[in-house]
């Protein structure tokens, strides 16, 4: 048996029962070598066996290359085992949907365990297909897949509030497999040909999102990559499947399973932590540096590229009162924050806590109002605090650290961007109070000089 990302070729239960679970447990291996890597203790409780990704996540420090790492691994783990499964499913003649719930999260090892215990039964297969192109199939296709993707958002995003691995993986999957499978079913179109068709189908689906208002055009961008790489997998299942003579629908049953996805993801909800500390050296005093952090004047350096990749940034901030129980507005590019200060020692540290926040990004979409719930709720910032340490020669170091909280899946895929979009406040930030203090001890200075 060769173990490569291929879906044509009979496997035998034998060698399936012991392939599967050795993809399934690579990913705790890999999980475990990481924690090794980085000196970090490793808890192996449930959510671990069975979400060992989502623990890799949770890695402190996790470094953006390592995230990319595990996520590509993770993808390549996920194609292989489902080329195995739909093989298995193939040879078994049926349970296609098995075959589809074995590379979801949580959901895999009870497939596995069904698909290694099935008996073969083989139907005969049609005669092979011409090559051509049947129009209306197309166009069924072409159709299928752009109301799988509104259903989908509909279902997942406002009815369960659920965005995960069911609504970013598993359903451009079946979008792929889907409208591959309905286009080749009578005649059979070229790869490249399928390809395109599921690629303008996703396309097709998404600008339906931002045309009825459920998603922003931002939002459809940081998906897209990840999106057309799963319809891509799944347009080689749906085709070679349709080639393979099953015309009377069963495979289609996998889309059977999406709205029990949704619902599983929404009971158990992400939460990854993300903890990150920026610091810089300032060419003033401790006191001036407190004066910059609690001044309530505009922060000076342009937003950059956060601004323009649409996600909130800060614009100024002011504090009512003084002491620990102060409070703390904030004013970000999409709303006000609001704060509780928590730790008040003036020339040495402020600390707060977050009571409400403005939405995390603002959409670009042709309406005033955009109906997509991932905007508020699903990254929140719980604590913020700046250290100021005396230096030499009158310097100071400010340290800013931060904690969030992530509710985004796959997190591997969204973490990156996330710890990149606060990375890119957080050192506006400290430019900015750094040129304030700066300047104003320059001012100091020269008044003293005159």
């Amino acid at each position: 048996m060769r173990l490569v990302p291929t879906f044509r070729g009979p496997i035998t239960p034998a060698n399936y029962a012991l392939a599967a679970p050795a993809l399934v447990f690579s990913q705790h291996l890999a999980v475990a070598a990481f924690y090794a890597w980085f000196h970090a203790s490793l808890r192996p409780d449930a959510e671990f066996w069975l979400l060992p990704l989502r623990r890799l996540a949770e890695l402190p420090g996790l470094p953006p290359w390592a995230a990319a790492v595990g996520f590509v691994f993770c993808l390549a783990v996920s194609w292989v085992l489902a080329a195995l499964s739909f093989r298995r499913a193939d040879r078994a003649g049926y349970a296609y949907l098995l075959a589809a719930l074995a590379i979801v999260p949580g959901l895999q090892t009870g497939a596995i365990l069904l698909l290694a215990i099935l008996p073969r039964r083989r139907d005969e297969l049609d005669a092979a297909r011409p090559v051509g192109i049947n129009t209306a199939h197309v166009l069924q296709g072409t159709l299928a897949g752009i109301s799988i993707i509104v259903l989908a958002v509909l279902i997942s995003a406002v009815t369960f509030g659920a965005y995960g691995w069911g609504l970013f993986v598993m359903t451009p999957f079946l979008v792929g497999f889907t409208t591959a499978y309905l286009a080749n079913r009578d005649v059979v179109l070229p790869r490249g040909q399928t390809t395109l068709l599921v690629l303008a189908a996703a396309a097709l689906g998404t600008l339906a999102l931002i045309m009825c208002a459920l998603e922003g055009l931002v939002c459809v961008l940081l998906a897209s990559p990840l999106g057309a790489l799963a319809a891509g997998i799944g347009a080689g299942f749906g085709k070679t499947l349709a080639e393979a003579g099953h015309s009377r629908g069963k495979p289609l049953l996998c889309l059977a399973l999406l709205p029990g996805l949704f619902a599983l993801e929404a009971a158990e909800p992400p939460a990854i932590p993300i903890d990150l500390s920026q610091s810089i050296d300032i060419d003033a005093s401790p006191s001036a540096v407190w004066d910059a952090v609690t001044s309530d004047a505009p922060l000076g350096p342009p937003p950059g590229p956060v601004a323009r990749a649409g996600f909130a940034y800060p614009i100024s901030a002011r504090l009512i009162g003084k002491g620990v129980g102060a409070a703390r507005i904030g004013v970000f590019s999409t709303g006000i924050a609001r704060e509780s200060v928590t730790e008040w020692m003036p020339g040495s540290r402020l600390s707060f806590a977050l009571l409400s926040q403005p939405p995390m990004m603002e959409e670009m979409s042709p309406y005033r109002r955009v109906h997509a719930p991932h905007v508020s709720g699903y990254f929140i910032t719980t604590r913020t605090s700046f250290t100021l340490t005396q230096l030499p020669s009158g310097r100071t170091r400010l340290t800013i650290a931060d904690s969030h909280l992530l509710r985004l899946e796959p997190a591997l895929y969204w973490e990156p961007m996330a710890r990149w979009a606060i990375a890119q406040n957080v050192e506006r930030v400290l430019q900015s109070i750094k040129e304030r203090s700066e300047h104003a001890t320059t001012h100091v200075a020269l008044l003293k000089h005159s």
